[in-house]
């Protein structure tokens, strides 16, 4: 243990003499780590020559410091992990197989809104970001969270009032809410829906205004679940409206919607780069949403957000450190050397707005 030094590999997995996992085979030992080895009774691990080590351990390096990166970056959400945690259990309590909407569940969805309205008011200026970990299974209630924060997000930069944000959030959370009366083999499919299924899965929006219409929830709140798949154009669904005609309020959850479901793995689809995300939502202006609301959106959000993972057109692997407003696709990024173990020479900087030669051409 005496001879290891910061940036030798560790090249077998380290275990506590419980069985507890100490150290992941592939870690970059650092000094620190000595006194909690010691203390699980790990006196000799083994370690790998920095020179012969493989690509393999060279990957996990580069992974490893680009994690540490991102959470030195501290990154914040737009509503803080409380709160998401906390509308994310409310949200899986009243969608969870319910074939009706309580009003004591509405009565706690609204206020769960105006917690997350007061809290995004006092953020003036944030990064927006939908990176947290969620699994197949919980899809539709991490959505309907999602949702509802985005939607609430747009409604603050188009100066809605406090009671116009609050029927936007209540609406907006329960968009999906007619899901619940669709078939679960449908709902959860892998595979490309037929004719038949899809027009079952297309009157979730009825399904879901009827619902809310049982409720005390207002009938501006209740439209969104109607609405909120209408296009601009009139080539949505399920009454065909288009432009003003569609209710504003379910305007603006179409963009939210469609924004999420693309940023997220679904059962049947894997999620899209955030730089393809941006873009196909910013084309989709006047024709899927009204252009208004959408360039209001767009203007939070980078094509490269700061933290994303991305490859260089020379082949190099990095970070995002940060955004340059007048390049949006040429942000500040943190590019690491795989052929280096010298902690201190793993990596160098570089602002790809003033370095034309250099450019991003995949994200991870």
């Amino acid at each position: 243990m005496e001879k290891a030094k910061n940036g030798s590999i560790i090249g077998k997995d380290v275990y506590a003499i419980t069985g507890e996992l100490l150290v992941k085979k592939g870690t970059t030992f650092r000094e620190p780590y000595l006194p909690r080895l010691l203390k699980h009774g790990v006196h000799d691990i083994y370690l790998e020559n920095p020179e012969t080590s493989t690509k393999e351990n060279t990957d996990i390096l580069i992974e490893e410091t680009i994690t540490d990166v991102r959470q030195k970056l501290n990154i914040h959400d737009v509503i803080n992990d409380k709160t998401r945690a906390h509308a994310h259990q409310q949200m899986k309590k009243t969608l969870g197989g319910l074939s009706a909407v309580s009003n004591s569940n509405l009565y706690l969805i609204k206020k769960m809104v105006e917690e997350m309205i007061e809290e995004m008011l006092q953020k003036k200026d944030f990064v927006l970001t939908l990176s947290q970990m969620r699994s197949i299974d919980d899809y539709t209630y991490q959505h309907s969270v999602n949702v509802g924060v985005l939607s609430l997000l747009i409604g603050i930069d188009m100066d809605l009032s406090k009671d116009k944000l609050k029927e936007l959030g209540i609406g907006a959370m329960l968009h999906d809410v007619g899901k619940t009366m669709i078939p679960e083999d449908i709902i959860k499919k892998a595979s490309k829906l037929t004719t038949e299924e899809y027009r079952q899965v297309q009157k979730h929006t009825e399904y879901g205004y009827e619902m809310l219409c049982q409720t005390d929830i207002s009938q501006e709140a209740a439209q969104i679940a109607l609405f909120h798949h209408e296009k601009y154009d009139g080539t949505g669904y399920g009454r065909g409206l288009k432009e003003s005609t569609i209710p504003y309020l379910a305007r603006i959850v179409a963009v939210a919607d469609v924004y999420d479901a693309m940023s997220n793995d679904r059962v049947y689809q894997r999620k899209s780069s955030h730089d393809k995300v941006f873009r196909e939502v910013t084309h989709l202006g006047n024709t899927h949403f009204d252009t208004a609301i959408m360039e209001t959106f767009a203007k939070r959000l980078n094509i490269y957000p700061t933290g994303t993972g991305i490859i260089l057109n020379t082949g190099q692997r990095g970070v995002v450190l940060g955004q340059n407003n007048l390049y949006l696709e040429s942000p500040l990024v943190r590019i690491f050397k795989p052929t280096s173990r010298n902690i201190r020479e793993l990596y160098f900087d570089l602002d790809l707005s003033l370095n034309k030669g250099y450019f991003i051409v995949d994200t991870f």
